[in-house]
This record gives structure tokens, C-alpha cells and sequence, in this order.
């Protein structure tokens, strides 16, 4: 089932202006997906960014991204570095993929803040850090935030942040795109345990807190 603005995707043969989904978790919930506006309480939680609409968009929803938090700390770039790159979100891939030099960073920090629990091998060889986690009774893991046009931070839990193969193998949830794609794609385990709604007819996208049940 097509959710994007391609000609033959249900929201385009729909003219569905507004829907919304919250993924679960492995260990989580059934999830959900919802055609029209729902009245919640919840609504007044949600934080919009501008889909960006031009006249040689993709058939993704286009959205800017301003920046990326490991533990509180931003990444050091500048909010123009962000703003030039090409970030659209995407439900049907997996694991997020940022551009080299963000991803080295994200990779930095990261390693920094989990610098005392046992590295473990890469897993499938394209998640590169990993950790073997099996000798330890508690593990404090960095929160990541990702930063949107208009104040509008998505903030990861561990869900987001970690894939499990076993408790010997948990890795960065996170992937390089090759050197020459200067672009960003936001995939759905970084979704997971969030409500994401789409106003199409307004142009906006909205992330707000979300349990999938």
C-alpha cells in the first residue's frame, strides 16, 4: 500500500488529505494507521514541520532537518549544512541513512558516551557499531534526538537507537549512504513508538507521543 505522492499510491487515488500511523516496536504494541483527522487529546502534542513542496519534489515527503543531538550535544555542523541536504521520511525503509560525515560523527559521539561496554563485530556489515552487552545487569544508553524546521525534535528512545540480534550483538540503528548522495532518508524503526501524521492538505508533517495502542 502506496502513503506517498505518487500517482498511483491509496493517499493520491484517495485524495486523502490527512492520515496518520504509529509503528510498534518489536516488543511492542499492534500498531495502527488512521485516513482522516482523528479528535484526541493528544492532537495538542503534536509538533508540525513543513513538507517541503516544490516543483521537482520526489514522491516522498520532503522535510528539513536542522540538526542531531547524542546525549544533549548537537553535532557539529551548522544548521546550513542540514538545511541543503535532501531528507525525506520513509516508512517502508528500515534503518535511517545520513551522508558520510554525519554519520562518522553520530558514530563519534555515540562510541564517546558507550566508551565502557564491550565492542562486539559489525552486524551483517553494515551496522558498524555494535556492542556485546551480556556481562551487564544495567546499560544506560545516549538519548539521540533529530532536529526539524520549526523547533520540532524527535526524540528516540531505545527503540530507535538500537537494533538487538541477541544480547551479545546490539548496534547503532543507523546506516551510511555511499560518499556521493548528499541526502538523508528517515526510516521507520526511528518512527517506532511515535505518532507520525501527515497533513497533506496543509503541508505538514507532525510527530507527537504515541503508544500504538
Amino acid at each position: 500500500m502506496g502513503l506517498d505522492r505518487s500517482s498511483v499510491s491509496i493517499i493520491s487515488k484517495t485524495n486523502t488529505s490527512y492520515f496518520s500511523y504509529c509503528l510498534p516496536s518489536p516488543y511492542g504494541s499492534t500498531g495502527y494507521i488512521t485516513f482522516g483527522k482523528r479528535v484526541s487529546v493528544s492532537n495538542k502534542f503534536i509538533k508540525y514541520t513543513p513538507i517541503v513542496t516544490t516543483a521537482e519534489q520526489s514522491e516522498y515527503y520532503d522535510i528539513i532537518l536542522t540538526g542531531i543531538s547524542v546525549g544533549g550535544e548537537k553535532l557539529p555542523f551548522k544548521i546550513s549544512y542540514f538545511t541543503k541536504l535532501s531528507t525525506e521520511i520513509d516508512s517502508g525503509n528500515i534503518i535511517t541513512r545520513l551522508p558520510s560525515p554525519v554519520y562518522a560523527a553520530l558514530r563519534s559521539a555515540f562510541r564517546k558516551r558507550m566508551k565502557k561496554y564491550k565492542k562486539a563485530k559489525e552486524f551483517e556489515d553494515l551496522l558498524g557499531t555494535c556492542y556485546d552487552l551480556s556481562a551487564y545487569e544495567t546499560v544506560v544508553v545516549p538519548k539521540i534526538a533529530i532536529h526539524f524546521l520549526g523547533g520540532v525534535d524527535l526524540e528516540l528512545d531505545v527503540r530507535g537507537t538500537l537494533v538487538v540480534a541477541s544480547v551479545s550483538q546490539v548496534c547503532l540503528e543507523f546506516a551510511i549512504y555511499p560518499p556521493d548522495l548528499n541526502s538523508i532518508t528517515l526510516g521507520n524503526v526511528q518512527q517506532r513508538g511515535h505518532e507520525v501524521h501527515y497533513d497533506v492538505g496543509g503541508r505538514r508533517l507532525g510527530f507527537g507521543p504515541g503508544n500504538c495502542s
